[in-house]
Formats: C-alpha cells, structure tokens, sequence
C-alpha cells in the first residue's frame, strides 16, 4: 500500500490501526496498516516495503499524513526459535502505543 492509498483507506474507514514494527536484532522500522481482517505494509513507488532508519523517521512519516495514533511492536525472533508462541497480540508484552 502506497502513501496515496493509505490517506484514502483512512477517509473511508475508521478501524485502519498503524504499527511501527521493530525487530529486536535490527535498527530498520517498518510501517504495517491493519483494517478488518487485512494488512500490508507501507510501500514506496516500486512497491517495496518502505524501511525507516530510525523511530523519529517513521513516525515522522505518520504524522505527514495527519495520523494521531499508531502502535509500536517490537519483534523478538528468539520466542520463535525456541518454539514459543509469539506474544504479539498481548498488549502489555509486545505493543507499546505511541501518540504521535
């Protein structure tokens, strides 16, 4: 999903959630829009992922197109690895929300 795209989806839904996502063994952010059961990623005009250098770079994105609110999940590959469930849907474990 382009910049375009996600201001239109914003206009005409109010359960769009945007995640900044983090990987525990890198400094690169991304940006993830979540609306009903869909998601995808925030993509520059080839259409790869949009990767930020730092947290002030990507919301700093955000706030270029009005949004207010967004998530910051961290991720942690080591619970995969070993086998454990990832606890990204447990809020007070893995998202951590932002007022931008």
């Amino acid at each position: 999903m382009q910049a375009k795209d996600l201001k239109q989806l914003m206009k005409l839904r109010d359960d769009v959630e945007l995640r900044i996502i983090s990987h525990a063994a890198s400094r690169f952010y991304l940006i993830q829009i979540r609306w009903g059961e869909d998601m995808d990623l925030l993509k520059g005009w080839r259409g790869q992922p949009k990767v930020y250098r730092s947290l002030d770079q990507a919301t700093g994105e955000l706030k270029r197109f009005g949004v207010e609110k967004a998530v910051l999940i961290s991720q942690v590959a080591h619970d995969e690895v070993l086998g454990r469930e990832p606890r990204y849907s447990d809020p007070l474990t893995a998202a951590i929300p932002l007022s931008l």
